[in-house]
């Protein structure tokens, strides 16, 4: 399987690459790591480093670009090496940029993960503390569907660093209804998105710091690719 990893900018995408693929090696699986983020030397060890063909700095450098216009041209020029970045495992994490919507929504962007294998999915880590309150949850829940529509890809939301923080969805939800005005009104009809999502089958919560939460998120990427699965 291949689970390619998107999610905003410090909701922990690195440090859940390293702690999955190391929990997923104690469970006797042949996982791997791919960093397809060329502006960052990755922290775990990886099977392939898209930065072995292009880093930002030297794009920033060579075409006198800012940070993001660097980033964007660093994409393209990946997605011409993108066959250099595939391996086979039983498991094979792909890291994504920290700007997120550099990444899904440039052509580059969408050229990469269009020549990553099947079977493949996305997780989009979220940090816990970001989705505590109605108004932010509704933008994460916002976000992961674009994120499923720019992919095409079964997403699971995963609420990461809840050994800091725990979403209560029930709670939130209780909270909308209480809500007035224009902004009860725009929250309302956002809530629509929610079934767009793995959410109203499970909340994921884990931890990529002490690998809390990872069986039972193994246990729901098996069921995107299993008809009698709960999530399929």
């Amino acid at each position: 399987m291949n689970i390619i990893v998107i999610g905003p900018a410090a909701s922990g995408k690195s440090a859940f690459v390293k702690s999955f693929k190391e929990f997923l090696i104690g469970k006797g699986y042949n996982a791997k790591a791919v960093n397809l983020d060329p502006a960052t030397p990755p922290i775990y060890k990886f099977e392939a480093d898209i930065r072995k063909f292009v880093k930002t700095e030297d794009v920033m450098q060579k075409y006198k670009l800012g940070i993001n216009g660097a980033l964007i041209k660093a994409v393209e020029i990946a997605s011409d090496y993108i066959e250099k970045l595939i391996v086979q495992g039983d498991f094979v994490l792909f890291d994504t940029p920290g700007q997120m919507e550099l990444f899904i929504y440039s052509r580059a962007g969408e050229t990469v993960i269009n020549h990553i294998p099947d079977f493949k999915c996305c997780i989009f880590p979220v940090d816990s503390k970001i989705a505590l309150n109605p108004e932010n949850f509704v933008s994460v829940l916002i976000q992961n569907v674009v994120v499923s529509l720019r992919t095409s890809l079964p997403t699971l939301t995963v609420f990461n660093k809840s050994d800091l923080a725990k979403p209560n969805l029930g709670e939130i939800m209780e909270e909308l209804k209480s809500k007035s005005g224009v902004l009860a009104e725009l929250l309302e009809k956002s809530l629509f998105f929610f079934e767009y999502t793995s959410l109203p089958y499970r909340q994921i919560n884990i931890s990529a710091l002490n690998k809390m939460g990872f069986e039972d998120l193994l246990n729901a990427i098996n069921e995107l690719f299993c008809s009698c699965g709960d999530i399929s």
